[in-house]
């Protein structure tokens, strides 16, 4: 039984894009943790480092829990809750040149 769940190890992934979907960057990756129910770090926001470009907003999020990191909430009851965050940027705007 215990093979059978490592073997068929599931996850589950929530996808945010933006409307327009056209990514400037390939995926970046972290793992953000939340403990004691989100108690200890309650708002937790996470600044995304490589979107700097006025213009470039995020295009593409994913939010996922691979089997180790469900494993951890359950064994721990909640107390510890490990999630995985990918994200992509937009491409930057398109600078326009002259203009009336």
């Amino acid at each position: 039984m215990i093979l059978s769940v490592i073997v068929i190890q599931s996850c589950y992934h929530y996808r945010v894009i933006n409307t327009k979907n056209d990514p400037g960057t390939e995926y970046r990756d972290t793992v953000m943790h939340s403990y004691l129910w989100g108690l200890v770090n309650k708002p937790q926001n996470f600044h995304v480092p490589n979107c700097t470009d006025t213009c470039a907003a995020l295009d593409e999020v994913v939010f996922s829990k691979n089997f180790g990191q469900s494993f951890v909430t359950v064994i721990t009851l909640g107390i510890v809750s490990p999630v995985k965050i990918e994200w992509k940027c937009h491409k930057p705007c398109q600078r326009e040149i002259g203009g009336l």
